[in-house]
């Protein structure tokens, strides 16, 4: 395989270093069974156990092609992980055309596209308020612009400053809403089917995916 070849096959990395407390299959039994003897229901806790081990391994913006990319284990060929995750990007909204996917040395790499993440519900709601503003800042300009010349630039530049903040404020809470989402499905495919795990530390954790976990 040439070195070219190698580069592409490779998954690409988390843009922090790796954690070396990432997610354990012992310590993820530990924390189940605590949480049981405590009286809370052993099944939310090992799915909000997943959910924060699948939200170490995100990217929310991947700075080559602005993709939300999220990480994790697998004994699944591609094939059998594209099946496995199709109902929950459908039950996302994602189309397929948008996802890629890759699995290499046992683990996997989901990468969903920048225009997916910034056309959400949240970030197209945020895009009519801040059309809306601009449109009520131009008439409010207008009117004032008999008035004074120098109170309607004060107007329009506000305006024009605030809309674009709070656009872009929408945009990053749009991502982080879909990531974080996608994070939850992947923690229930991995608590019901464990043929999926969350990203393990740089030390590769312990606890493989298709080993029965809690």
């Amino acid at each position: 395989m040439s070195d070219d070849d190698e580069r592409q096959t490779k998954l690409a990395r988390p843009t922090l270093p790796a954690s070396p407390d990432g997610w354990r299959g012992d310590e993820h039994k530990l924390q189940v069974m605590a949480a049981q003897e405590a009286g809370l229901a052993p099944g939310q806790t090992a799915v909000d156990l997943y959910t924060e081990g699948f939200k170490r391994g995100i990217t929310e913006r991947d700075p080559a092609d602005g993709a939300i990319v999220l990480r994790g284990r697998t004994i699944l060929k591609m094939e059998e992980l594209e099946q496995c995750l199709r109902p929950m990007l459908r039950f996302l909204r994602i189309g397929g055309d948008a996802v890629r996917m890759r699995v290499h040395d046992g683990e996997f790499e989901v990468r969903v596209a920048a225009q997916v993440a910034e056309a959400s519900a949240s970030v197209q709601g945020a895009a009519r308020s801040v059309l809306l503003m601009w449109i009520a800042g131009g008439l409010l300009g207008w009117w004032m612009l008999g008035v004074s010349r120098l109170a309607t630039f004060l107007v329009w530049g506000i305006t024009l400053i605030f809309g674009a903040w709070s656009l872009r404020r929408g945009l990053v809470s749009g991502r982080t809403m879909l990531a974080a989402r996608m994070a939850v499905g992947l923690a229930l495919l991995a608590h019901e089917e464990q043929l999926i795990l969350p990203p393990g530390g740089s030390s590769g954790g312990s606890g493989g995916a298709g080993r029965g976990v809690a």
